[in-house]
């Protein structure tokens, strides 16, 4: 009776609310399978089937581009590593960059510690020609580790992460970050919330045998980053991660995800146009490197969304008109809304949220946000990012390289 009164009068509404339970089940099942992986599946099937005791030697190579109050911090964490024998090279683009300072504090004394001035790119993303730079200067690594310079890895963070790549059957490893909403306001909020997003997205492909990488996290083997050729790749793509997962992807490689290598950071976006951008940015680089999953997976489900959003609305007015309530697909949106809340409400089971009543209130227009996001994405043909602007040619090479500033 309650389905039924739920459904509606008529085939229409019968359809959206059949379209709001694919939704629901969706957004629910893949959260779902994401605390499952995170907190049991990989530490119970995956990790006991890896070799114990692989140590090669490792090189840590970080880009950094300006200065943040925890930049420090963030460096020195890497020297607190439970690891044998590793090194870690820091990259900026250049001995003017307002990281230079922090990086040349943080390494004397450190004889595995090293800075590197890269230079300035002129046809790939600058993070790319800072990682190249780093593989260069790496001449004895066996393992290349590569991380971002905005989060705090725990000690297990490189024996937990490269461990995987023991076995032959794994070529690359990724983990992943955890954004703590501190202050826990809007811009914040959006930027957890997107990075939530792409990590289930992520969690969800590694669990079903697919790959996803995020390049702040992950590992490959000296020779197998050779033989895919991924210097060469890097040399003229937007972004390091997705233009690696394409490689992995077509030769039919397998990689995984490490949850324990889940690197916290607490530097978000607090404006919410900051957000909003580098929710699209990673988008775009979906629709460069995965064009059939940026359209035919992400689009159905960025119009579903969409729909149903806007259904409450059009069902309140209903109500006071003839058609009432239900007949406006009012079930649909309830189901969808409600729905949303209750996928959220388990997020908290995969890091810590705190202020999380700000999260649930501020969700619907979250998830709103992520719609503009995705549709931006159709206007643009460039992907500016840390005040550079790279104008990309189909297939993601980069075509041309904007400044607006010099470092």
């Amino acid at each position: 009776m309650l389905l039924a009164t739920l459904a509606g009068p008529s085939l229409a509404t019968h359809l959206l609310f059949a379209l709001a339970c694919a939704v629901f089940l969706g957004d629910l099942g893949a959260t779902l399978v994401t605390v499952l992986y995170q907190r049991s599946w990989y530490a119970r099937f995956i990790r006991p089937k890896l070799p114990e005791g692989y140590s090669p030697r490792c090189a840590i190579i970080v880009p950094c581009k300006g200065a943040t109050g925890s930049l420090k911090s963030n460096l020195e964490s890497f020297f607190s590593l439970d690891y044998p024998d590793y090194e870690v090279l820091f990259v900026a683009e250049s001995d003017r960059d307002a990281a230079m300072p922090v990086i040349e504090e943080v390494i004397q004394g450190r004889s595995n510690g090293k800075a590197l001035a890269a230079g300035l790119s002129t046809a790939c993303a600058q993070k790319n020609y800072n990682l190249l730079a780093g593989i260069a200067a790496a001449h004895q690594a066996e393992v290349y580790v590569f991380a971002d310079s905005d989060v705090r890895p725990g000690p297990a963070w490189l024996r937990e992460l490269i461990l995987p790549l023991g076995s032959g059957k794994i070529s690359v490893v990724s983990g992943f970050r955890w954004l703590h909403a501190k202050k826990g306001t809007f811009g914040e909020w959006m930027h957890a919330y997107a990075n939530i997003f792409i990590y289930v997205t992520f969690s969800c492909a590694f669990f079903v045998g697919g790959v996803g990488l995020w390049g702040g996290s992950m590992a490959i083997r000296r020779r197998d980053f050779e033989n895919l050729n991924v210097a060469a790749k890097w040399s003229r793509a937007v972004v390091d991660d997705l233009s690696l997962s394409q490689v992995i992807h077509k030769k039919r490689l397998k990689g995984v995800l490490v949850p324990s290598c889940m690197a916290h950071s607490d530097e978000l976006f607090r404006n919410v146009n900051d957000a909003v951008r580098w929710f699209e940015r990673q988008i775009m680089f979906l629709r460069v490197y995965f064009k059939p999953i940026w359209f035919f997976a992400a689009l159905p489900i960025v119009l579903s969304g969409a729909v149903l959003m806007c259904l409450l609305p059009i069902a309140i007015v209903g109500h006071f008109q003839a058609r009432g309530f239900f007949g406006s697909g009012g079930g649909a949106a309830l189901l969808f809304y409600c729905g949303e809340l209750l996928t959220v409400s388990f997020y908290p089971l995969m890091g810590p949220m705190p202020k999380f009543y700000r999260f649930l209130a501020f969700q619907p227009i979250l998830r709103a946000l992520q719609v503009i996001s995705y549709i931006r994405t159709y206007t643009t043909n460039t992907i500016t990012w840390a005040g550079v602007r790279y104008r990309l040619k189909f297939f993601g090479d980069v075509s041309k390289v904007e400044r607006t500033s010099h470092p």
